[in-house]
């Protein structure tokens, strides 16, 4: 396990301007960290499905538009994918508008979505069959930490294509860990990701069990924040679990579940047993059904007590 020293204007000519990024997928942690390669002095376009999320990102920031993934390539020597699944991330890449049809050799792409292991291996024989480099790069923090460029980034596939790519998630993150080969990235990724969703059911269990026993939901909520299952998680998720109804959906409760539909297919692969996982996701569909698919997954608590 390696990690890259590198910063941001540390390859090519030691100018971040003299990197051409391209940087697809504007969503709630999309936007913020194509805004950090912005500030950080990046040659940047900008591409999105929803081309007017792109036109308003540029026309806030100065970025370029791309219309297409292939304009995109053609317009970046890496280009960064933050989008929402595999099947997103295939129709970005693949075709005669995308990526890969744009790519020059040794472009490299770098994936930063939860995109699974089939998808990303998809991916990849896409990319080198174009002759470019594809490095998993997936993400832990939340929107505060995407919007401080303080984020935790896994990479993983060819060490010196990852090391390249270096100064490019340096301005989006505070910490780059090299983690191995194909497909490490995903398995990481999945692996933080299924602790992540078990901490916030066993959160929101938690903090029914109390109000029920009579304890108010803030005096439990502020033990829980400040005993030892005080994991960053618990900090910065407690307005969701504390106040439902009156806080933006940060990470909708959908997307749990295909990240843990994405865990449990990479364990039966693998041959690992992850009782726990399978719980959480059958906690996560019933809560799902009950219509609280496109809340926040921090919403779970109001499925178990049944109300807000």
């Amino acid at each position: 396990m390696t990690e890259p020293t590198s910063s941001p204007g540390d390859a090519g000519t030691g100018e971040t301007s003299t990197i051409s990024v391209g940087f697809s997928g504007l969503g709630r942690m999309g936007r913020l960290m194509a805004a950090n390669l912005q500030q950080a002095g990046f040659d940047l376009t900008v591409h999105n499905r929803t081309l007017s999320r792109a036109e308003s990102f540029a026309s806030s920031t100065g970025a370029v538009v791309a219309t297409s993934g292939r304009e995109l390539a053609e317009a970046a020597s890496i280009i960064v994918a933050m989008v929402s699944d595999g099947p997103a991330l295939a129709s970005l890449l693949e075709g005669p508008d995308g990526i890969a049809a744009g790519l020059s050799p040794g472009d490299i792409v770098v994936d930063m979505g939860t995109t699974g292991l089939e998808y990303t291996q998809r991916a990849r024989r896409s990319v080198e069959a174009a002759g470019g480099h594809l490095i998993e790069a997936p993400v832990s923090g939340s929107t505060a930490a995407a919007e401080a460029a303080t984020l935790l980034v896994m990479t993983a596939g060819d060490e010196a294509a990852a090391a390249a790519a270096g100064p490019v998630l340096a301005a989006m993150s505070a910490r780059i860990i090299h983690v191995g080969g194909p497909g490490a990235g995903v398995a990481l990724k999945l692996a933080v990701n299924s602790v992540l969703y078990a901490v916030m059911e066993a959160v929101g269990e938690s903090l029914v069990l109390a109000e029920r026993a009579g304890v108010p939901r803030e005096v439990a909520y502020e033990v829980f924040a400040s005993s030892s299952i005080a994991a960053p998680v618990v900090k910065y998720r407690r307005e969701v679990f504390e106040k439902p109804l009156e806080t933006p959906v940060s990470f909708a409760l959908d997307l749990g579940i295909k990240d843990l539909d994405l865990t449990l297919a990479l364990a039966e692969a693998v041959g690992a047993p992850m009782p726990q996982a399978t719980t959480n996701r059958a906690v996560l569909r019933e809560a799902s059904a009950a219509g609280l698919g496109g809340a926040d997954i921090g919403q779970i608590a109001v499925h178990l007590r049944g109300g807000p």
